[in-house]
């Protein structure tokens, strides 16, 4: 299954799911994406930088301490919940999603953790 077919699959998997996009945050920029919200390339090229600001922020360094090497964040606000997750073997590859709040979100990241594996590991 391609990138842009595996993207999709969660978005028809979560109709909450209103972008999927898959990114590498080492060259800074959304390589693909899916699900029906509008977007430029600024809007997503913002989103691209909300990802790469959070796992670089300094405070991280608290909760890698703690835990390792932070690979989710999730940002909630009134109008949607936007998840970021990196890849543990490979940490340039990242899913950048923005998602209505009543998404099942448990559900979601184990939707969207199992497609970057099969993303990053080419299959």
């Amino acid at each position: 299954m391609s990138v842009p077919e595996s993207l999709g699959a969660v978005v028809k998997a979560f109709p909450q799911a209103r972008l999927v996009a898959f990114a590498d945050l080492s060259a800074r920029m959304i390589l693909t994406s899916a699900g029906p919200m509008n977007t430029t390339q600024e809007h997503l090229d913002r989103l691209c930088h909300q990802a790469r600001t959070c796992f670089d922020d300094p405070l991280f360094s608290l909760s890698v301490e703690a835990f390792g090497e932070p690979h989710t964040a999730v940002v909630m606000g009134p109008a949607n919940v936007r998840v970021f997750l990196r890849s543990e073997i490979e940490p340039a590859d990242a899913l950048c999603c923005i998602c209505d709040p009543g998404i099942d979100l448990p559900a979601f990241v184990a939707k969207i953790r199992d497609t970057l594996d099969r993303i990053t590991n080419g299959g």
